[in-house]
């Protein structure tokens, strides 16, 4: 949606120092923090699908050594789901790497403006 309306906000100089500062950490542009801050809580901010995917097989790795081996609470069937989980992270982790390709290979996700 081309955004074409403008809207004037007045702040101090450090006040601005500080949204330059937050937006840069975050890779974003002012306008895109202080819109979807203001829209959505947060920020939306994009990986290229490589570094996603490098992610989503760390969030795996990290999972898998939390597997409850010989804690008898667990169920064959809660077992199994937890390896569903571990499988599907490697695909979509697998996914993301698979398909980057110049400005198309994007993955979107939140971080907090805080």
């Amino acid at each position: 949606m081309p955004r074409s309306t403008f809207l004037k906000l007045r702040v101090s100089p450090d006040e601005a120092e500080r949204f330059n500062a937050r937006a840069a950490a975050l890779g974003v542009s002012v306008s895109q923090m202080i819109r979807d801050t203001a829209l959505h809580g947060a920020v939306y901010v994009t990986l290229e699908r490589a570094q996603a995917g490098y992610e989503f097989r760390r969030l795996g790795a990290m999972l898998k050594h939390l597997y409850p081996a010989r804690d008898i609470r667990w169920t064959s069937e809660d077992r199994k789901k937890w390896w569903v989980l571990i499988q599907e992270l490697r695909e979509r982790a697998d996914s993301l790497e698979e398909t980057t390709s110049g400005g198309k290979g994007r993955a979107v996700g939140r971080a907090h403006a805080g």
